[in-house]
């Protein structure tokens, strides 16, 4: 059953594509006004941020926000097409333009999008022959089918993103300058979510409230520890790994709060070298989870391996004597009867 949070939240997005951009930090603001702004137009749009950010939000909320809305949102990964289907990928194939093409042809990327938006994510990876191709479309408005001789105008606003530095391309010679140019109309730098750490809470939550019915848990809130580490976190892979956790942690919890036990341990272990050392109700709980974490390890090592302490020593890549002394610890019986640490 969807939460009446839930609920809001998709009756907003229907109304305002950009409510889907979560976040009131002063840094997302400033990316989410501009992307209002150039929803207005019909101007090339590039979006930069690291991998992760929500480029792929940020263009689908302009394109929904734009005259194009009805029109085709056509999204094309260009690291992920094999470099030989590139190119009658991006503009199509005629009948018999190479073996094992259709009898009929097929349209490309660019045609499928008239009338609406082609977003073309990672274009730092795009080789340059395909780059002068794309340049041709975005300053003439035709493309022209693989094995074909006849121009085919399309009508497409183009969106672009990318996670590297395209001036660092360019100099280097990887990147074309005037498509560099033709696409950088309207930049956009999305921040990463380090950059932003006080829309934490709210995309915890969020991510609480639509991943609850996926892995069909109840939980409402997650422990201060837990939210503390999130909080120091650095985030590397940003809003994605952060859903990430958040998935893992659901799916490792039996009640409705989220404890340090069921978190990543990256992201604990983190809290644990860059802690004050006058944090000391922070260290107590987090000494707590700990423990209760460790256990929970050497508990289903030890059952995974039917007792056997040598291979359970194995599976945990720890000595014997390391894994005795935690036996010791814990008070685990040799029985393998286990009681739930308190």
């Amino acid at each position: 059953m969807m939460l009446p949070e839930q609920k809001e939240r998709l009756k907003s997005k229907a109304r305002d594509p950009f409510s889907a951009i979560l976040g009131s930090s002063p840094e997302i603001i400033t990316a989410r006004n501009l992307a209002k702004r150039a929803a207005r137009g019909d101007s090339t749009v590039l979006l930069v941020g690291e991998t992760g950010v929500g480029k792929s939000v940020f263009a689908a909320a302009i394109h929904q926000a734009s005259h194009r809305r009805n029109g085709p949102f056509i999204t094309v990964n260009c690291a992920a097409i094999p470099e030989t289907l590139v190119e009658s990928e991006f503009f199509g194939y005629v009948d018999g333009a190479f073996t094992g093409a259709s009898r009929r042809g097929k349209p490309g990327k660019f045609e499928l999008a008239d009338g609406g938006t082609v977003f073309l994510d990672e274009i730092g990876d795009m080789s340059l022959t395909l780059q002068a191709k794309v340049l041709r479309v975005l300053q003439d408005r035709v493309v022209e089918r693989l094995g074909g001789t006849r121009e085919i105008p399309v009508d497409v606003r183009v969106i672009a993103a990318t996670n590297k530095d395209l001036m660092e391309l360019l100099e280097s010679g990887r990147f074309r300058e005037d498509l560099y140019y033709r696409l950088n109309v309207i930049s956009i730098n999305i921040p990463p979510l380090r950059e932003r750490r006080s829309d934490i809470p709210e995309l915890v939550k969020w991510f609480l409230l639509s991943l609850n019915k996926v892995c069909n848990t109840s939980v409402s809130c997650v422990h201060p520890t837990v939210m503390d580490a999130f909080m120091r976190y650095p985030w590397p892979g940003n809003l994605r790994e952060l859903e990430n956790a958040v998935e893992h942690a659901l799916n490792l919890t039996d009640g409705n709060e989220i404890n340090l036990e069921h978190i990543p341990p990256h992201i604990w272990q983190h809290s644990i070298e860059n802690r004050e050392g006058n944090d000391t109700a922070f260290a107590t709980d987090l000494d707590d989870s700990l423990a209760k974490y460790e256990y929970s390890l050497i508990i289903a090592a030890l059952k995974a391996t039917g007792n056997n302490r040598s291979q359970a020593a194995k599976l945990l890549n720890i000595s014997r004597s390391g894994l005795y002394k935690k036996l010791q610890k814990y008070a685990i019986p040799r029985d393998g009867r286990f009681k739930r640490l308190s």
